[in-house]
């Protein structure tokens, strides 16, 4: 267990760390200042514009659900329409065979009644 972590440490460029250390350290110190400082008011007004766009946005998706379940419920009834018009057509379809049938057996009749 021991080797892996020599080698680990071994890998490590320690020269070049402790050579940028001073330029390391600057940076997280502007970082930190620069994360305590309270916001300008022009960053306010900015997240003010921002809660008044996620709020527009939130509305509109409302609306968009509403839409939807309106289509969808279009959609349904669309589709029992269609089904109903589909047995029709099945109806009408085996009334017509029954009639074929029915008007080739009555000229076959005919003809043979001759």
């Amino acid at each position: 267990m021991g080797i892996p972590w020599l080698l680990a440490l071994k890998a490590i460029p320690w020269g070049t760390i402790l050579t940028n250390a001073p330029a390391i350290l600057r940076s997280a110190d502007a970082l930190a200042l620069r994360t305590r400082r309270r916001p300008d008011p022009a960053a306010i007004q900015d997240v003010q514009a921002l809660a008044d766009r996620i709020a527009m946005l939130e509305q509109r998706d409302h609306e968009t659900a509403e839409l939807l379940t309106r289509v969808t419920a279009q959609v349904a009834a669309l589709s029992a329409a269609g089904e109903v018009l589909e047995a029709r057509a099945r109806w009408s379809l085996a009334a017509a065979v029954t009639a074929s049938v029915i008007s080739f057996l009555a000229c076959g009749i005919a003809l043979l009644a001759r």
